[in-house]
């Protein structure tokens, strides 16, 4: 598997998989040394999974506060609008008692 920058999910060494001892000195410290690295290597893929969980915590904040914003945003509009509709509510209301006044009624 690999991740979001590239790194490759380190799998384990194939002298682990191997059935009885070691056949001498060599494989077995070739392979302790092979367990080493895929050691190393799991510390390395970590690293950067860790950097993707946080790039990704990082995109998905900036994008909640994008959100946020715009929805202030949009509050702000229908604000200005439902003002708008009330003052123009009460200024008809105004003007029809204007006319019924001057109407004598």
């Amino acid at each position: 598997m690999q991740t979001e920058l590239g790194h490759i999910e380190p799998t384990a060494p194939s002298c682990v998989n191997g059935s009885g001892r070691f056949d001498d000195q060599y494989d077995f410290d070739n392979c302790q040394r092979n367990v080493e690295n895929f050691k190393s290597e799991i510390e390395s893929f970590v690293d950067c999974k860790l950097r993707e969980i946080n790039e990704a915590d990082a995109e998905a904040e900036q994008a909640a506060e994008e959100a946020r914003s715009k929805a202030t945003e949009a509050q702000d509009v229908a604000s200005t609008a439902k003002n708008e509709v009330e003052r123009l509510s009460s200024d008809h209301s105004q003007a029809v008692n204007d006319f019924n006044t001057r109407a004598g009624n």
